[in-house]
């Protein structure tokens, strides 16, 4: 009922703006704006559907569409990319024309109608309080992303009505004004939100002070590399909330994998909220998605070598990395959390007549990754060799289809294979969307990192901060501890030479930590360093020239010889990153209403 009622009241508020005759002659006991905000369990119910943020396909960071969705943020980013596309920043095909999403204030209005409502409600103060701090908790979190893109926006603290066209024509409020508003919503929320929330898994003081890290970070670390003033502001904010979260969740969880492949996440340490399916109420797709033929996610081996071996160091200086003469070679002795991502490789041989049972090759170099991955996963839910959806057993890994359309399940067309899901305990069987497995939305994970970044950028960052963060981290991703006095200039001769040893360090930690959660193109564009990401040619495994499919090329010569690609290097096309691009364009119809939005430099 209490849905039913919510989608009538919707549809009124929606008819408000065509028929104002049509809202005069409704009965007395419809339901409207006035008369459906009255109770507690009135904004409970209508707090419900706010909740859609976290699956809003404006947000980079979302829980919404196929496994290739969750992550666009690190597709964007480069981290990974689309096999069966380029990337729209490298090959400069984004317009004011054609823009990407994101400049839309619908669910800002959303949230506004329920703010207006509060004080005219039969509530007690504490109780207006605790919704007006969801209203600005959520309002907040879309804010943070328009920001994020454009600069510059329209605040709006109320509903805007269609009389008032000095607004709805008028100019963008300084991105100053806007981020000092988020904050001060934010900290309203952190002091007059319930602590606990409305019960299990609702927004609560802990997601609020998420909040609060997160755009803390954001905000300074945007504001201290694009040369505005008030950095320190928003990082000690960062440094508040996160501590006060690391007291509250002092254990991280000892498999990083059940982040993503987990039931119920209630279960996983450090999980502050997150995204709960159930069987016959609510599932999803992504579980399915990645073990069918439409992964066209895959990761490139620049992105591949930034992961740390065993022993703490890069690639450039570990006795341990063993080179990538193959793609067993390059896997071994890595951080965990590579294999965690990428499925390593390994051949079987599939017994005939049978989907799923297989035998082993008897070359101990087929069966390396099945024995390593089977013994560090003992729960038995991610049982190698991989399985598709039917279940069908995959032969081989790197399984390269090389061809352009469908892809044959679980291949992919260079080698670097993303999974996150993969859980053969979930059910994939019924059909595309009828799996379970919980999906996180805020964890202690990402504070952790945030901290650590923040503090660096403070000029606080030391062996103890380290040690209360990333080094809380690599335990269970089998790499050993961070000791930042060993982080000189020659630690990693192949970073990015415009950023300094250890804080190339902690970002490089946040990317293979975060890898797949969409945070890459938001850090990237924060930290002005773009251009060294989306600028790399996607590169896939090695592999001999002789017998390759037609659909992919081969680099001849260079330290990247036999590598394959479907994706040209867009510099040696003339393309490439723009600087005009860290904001994103206002699109063009949008300007043409209003001109006194203005457009960003560049565009």
């Amino acid at each position: 009922m209490k849905q039913l009622n919510l989608y009538i009241l919707l549809l009124l508020l929606a008819a408000s703006s065509c028929s104002d005759k049509y809202l005069d002659e409704l009965p007395k006991d419809a339901f409207t704006e006035g008369t459906a905000f009255i109770s507690y369990d009135n904004f409970k119910t209508y707090s419900w559907s706010l909740y859609e943020i976290f699956t809003d396909n404006l947000h980079l960071q979302r829980i919404s569409g196929g496994l290739g969705t969750i992550a666009e943020g690190d597709i964007e980013a480069n981290y990974l990319y689309n096999s069966n596309g380029r990337n729209r920043w490298a090959w400069q095909t984004v317009t004011a024309e054609t823009p990407p999403g994101g400049w839309n204030f619908d669910y800002i209005r959303k949230v506004n109608i329920m703010l207006r409502n509060i004080d005219g409600a039969s509530m007690t103060d504490a109780e207006k309080k605790h919704w007006r701090a969801v209203g600005l908790f959520f309002r907040s979190y879309r804010y943070m992303d328009l920001l994020s893109k454009y600069g510059d926006v329209p605040w709006l603290e109320t509903v805007v009505e269609e009389n008032q066209t000095d607004i709805i024509y008028g100019p963008r409020t300084p991105r100053d004004e806007v981020a000092a508003n988020i904050l001060r919503d934010l900290k309203f929320a952190e002091e007059n939100i319930k602590p606990s929330g409305d019960g299990d898994n609702t927004i609560n003081r802990n997601c609020v002070l998420t909040l609060i890290s997160r755009f803390g970070l954001r905000e300074g670390t945007w504001r201290k590399y694009h040369n505005l003033q008030g950095a320190e502001n928003y990082l000690n904010e960062c440094k508040r909330a996160s501590s006060l979260l690391m007291t509250a969740y002092p254990v991280v969880a000892p498999n990083f994998q059940h982040r993503w492949s987990t039931e119920d996440l209630r279960t996983y340490p450090g999980m502050i909220l997150f995204k709960e399916y159930s069987t016959n109420v609510i599932m999803q797709s992504f579980s399915r998605a990645e073990r069918g033929g439409n992964n066209y996610t895959e990761m490139h081996a620049r992105t591949l070598e930034r992961y740390l071996c065993a022993d703490g160091k890069p690639i450039g200086t570990s006795s341990m990395y063993k080179g990538a003469a193959t793609m067993n070679d390059e896997f071994r002795n890595r951080d965990y959390r590579l294999l965690y991502r990428i499925i390593p490789p390994y051949k079987v041989n599939r017994v005939p007549g049978g989907n799923v049972f297989w035998t082993h090759t008897g070359n101990a170099v087929d069966r390396e990754y099945i024995d390593l991955m089977n013994g560090i996963d003992p729960t038995g839910l991610r049982q190698f060799p991989v399985q598709t959806w039917q279940p069908f057993t995959i032969d081989r890994v790197p399984h390269i289809a090389g061809a352009t359309g469908s892809l044959a399940p679980m291949s992919n067309n260079c080698g670097y294979y993303l999974y996150m899901f993969y859980n053969t305990g979930t059910n994939v069987l019924s059909g595309a969307t009828f799996s379970t497995t919980d999906a996180p939305i805020f964890y202690i994970e990402e504070v952790l990192l945030n901290y650590a970044e923040a503090m660096y950028e403070l000029g606080l960052f030391n062996q103890i901060v380290a040690d209360q963060t990333i080094n809380k981290l690599r335990p269970r991703a089998h790499v050993a501890n961070m000791v930042v006095g060993d982080i000189t200039a020659g630690f990693d001769p192949n970073r990015d030479p415009e950023v300094p040893p250890v804080l190339w360090e902690i970002r490089r930690e946040r990317m293979v930590e975060l890898m797949g959660d969409g945070f890459g193109f938001d850090d990237i564009r924060r930290w002005k360093r773009a251009e060294y990401f989306i600028n790399t040619q996607p590169l896939g495994v090695r592999m001999p020239k002789a017998g390759m499919p037609a659909a992919l090329k081969w680099v001849a010569s260079g330290a990247d010889a036999g590598r394959c690609y479907r994706i040209d290097d867009p510099l040696s096309q003339g393309k490439g990153w723009k600087d005009y691009y860290y904001l994103y364009p206002i699109p063009t119809n949008e300007v043409t209403l209003n001109k006194q939005l203005g457009q960003n430099p560049g565009w």
